[in-house]
């Protein structure tokens, strides 16, 4: 994979794009890729969440912020599940 670099965090991303994305899992998170701008991420992660609902960080390498993203499916199961309780 061409542009595919560990930064000084030893964390795995494209060349050049600030914001990293990652899934998370029962086991830990896996990373899916990079946007240039948050917009570019969050429009990443709908792709994702339609095929695999889950929680998706967005993680700014050059900040260290990190926003957490819950995808409709996940929040949608959550509520009904409550709703039968």
């Amino acid at each position: 994979m061409e542009g595919l670099r560990h930064g000084s965090n030893k964390v795995p991303g494209i060349a050049g794009l600030p914001l990293d994305i990652f899934q998370v899992e029962a086991g830990g998170v896996v990373w899916r890729g990079a946007a240039a701008t948050l917009e570019d991420a969050i429009r990443r992660i709908q792709e994702l969440a339609s095929a695999s609902p889950a929680d998706y960080i967005i993680w700014n390498r050059h900040t260290g912020d990190k926003q957490t993203i819950k995808s409709g499916a996940r929040q949608e199961e959550a509520g009904s599940k409550r709703a039968q309780s």
